[in-house]
């Protein structure tokens, strides 16, 4: 897939909470947000409060089969769903983009505002609400769609979400994936022709916040394979990491000796039942943004941690038959204590992924000393 260009202002602007309600809230069923199982569906309504306004009502489960807690602490991860499942009901009932149409994603991001650590835990997002949608027409279809998201508990703004995404037919989908069946059915996660590669040794799943290996997205790199990477002439182009200096040492959190770079090899299940909830042809983008937190806490070498923010863009198909590498980059634990890493996703000697990810540590006391590759 071809990333097109980010939106160049990423700042979080600052906004009153909805105060008038739309007259009509219409229920969001499972499909319409393109997953199988009802408890994954964290949307329950959606209207429009004006011209250019949507509210949503929100209901988080209280666990979720791949974003779940830590320690009890809500997974701010559960902001990139919303976000997702957001966009795809708009582009569905508001720019009339057919069932069968294929989301491209570009870009995606999310940040959590409250104190994770607080007593009693954050608070529970009731509303999620989008302003002045873009989009962007070929002819009558939809063609491209981004939307910025506020995430409210009340009239308590607890975070923000963003996401850019392509939206093509089901005959443009299989022009740009000739590999795929004539007519695919997206209710299948298995339909796709996709050659049955056995998931790769998993790392020990405690280390990345998991209890079933079934979950896990890494594996050790093999020691006679090279490193799967960019060539050392096309670096990965960062992501905006000024506030993070993700360049600067990082010596004040990390163990004496431990590298600022590691890498791990990528591992999916085909038959997850959430990654690969919809369809399989690829990688989606939620086992690319789990790959990715996976990396950064195993990387940090913390064994309860969050990811209280994401700047992910998505630049080409991860795909399920070749090697994937993960790489990371630690910069300087800021502060508050939150850790900048940056993760890249390398296939095929060419970026797929990269993203810029703030991890906190749940439990400061509990850093472990990770074998990593430098």
């Amino acid at each position: 897939m071809t990333a097109l260009a980010a939106p160049a202002d990423q700042n979080i602007r600052t906004r009153t909470p909805l105060t008038g309600e739309p007259s009509v809230m219409s229920p969001v069923p499972p499909h319409l947000v393109h997953r199988s199982d009802e408890a994954d569906v964290l949307l329950t309504h959606f209207g429009r409060a004006d011209a250019d306004t949507y509210l949503f009502t929100v209901q988080w489960p209280t666990t979720h089969a791949l974003f779940s807690s830590v320690l009890g602490q809500v997974n701010p991860m559960l902001i990139a769903e919303t976000v997702r499942q957001a966009g795809t009901v708009l582009a569905h009932k508001v720019f009339e983009a057919p069932m069968d149409d294929q989301f491209l994603l570009w870009n995606l991001r999310y940040e959590s505002f409250h104190d994770l650590r607080r007593p009693g835990g954050p608070p529970t997002p009731t509303k999620a609400v989008i302003r002045s949608p873009e989009v962007t027409l070929r002819g009558r279809r939809l063609a491209t769609i981004h939307i910025d998201m506020e995430l409210f508990s009340g009239h308590l703004r607890i975070g923000t979400g963003a996401a850019s995404a392509n939206c093509l037919s089901a005959a443009a989908y299989r022009r740009l994936r000739p590999g795929l069946p004539d007519a695919p059915d997206t209710s299948d996660a298995h339909d796709a022709p996709v050659p049955a590669v056995a998931p790769r040794t998993a790392i020990l799943p405690s280390l990345v916040g998991k209890e079933n290996e079934q979950d896990v997205m890494l594996s050790p790199l093999d020691s006679t394979s090279p490193l799967d990477t960019a060539p050392a002439h096309t670096p990965a182009a960062p992501l905006d990491t000024a506030s993070a200096a993700p360049g600067a040492p990082w010596s004040a959190a990390r163990p004496a000796g431990a590298p600022r770079t590691a890498a791990w090899r990528l591992r999916a299940d085909r038959d997850h039942p959430v990654i690969f909830d919809s369809q399989s042809d690829h990688l989606p983008g939620r086992g690319i943004i789990e790959a990715m937190r996976q990396a950064a806490q195993l990387a940090a070498g913390l064994d309860h941690a969050l990811v209280l923010s994401m700047n992910a863009e998505f630049r080409r198909y991860v795909e399920l038959d070749r090697p994937c590498t993960v790489s990371t980059e630690i910069g300087a634990e800021q502060p508050d204590g939150r850790i900048p890493i940056e993760v890249t996703m390398y296939q095929d000697n060419e970026v797929a992924a990269l993203a810029l990810l703030l991890v906190q540590d749940v439990k400061p006391a509990a850093r472990h000393n990770l074998p990593v590759r430098p």
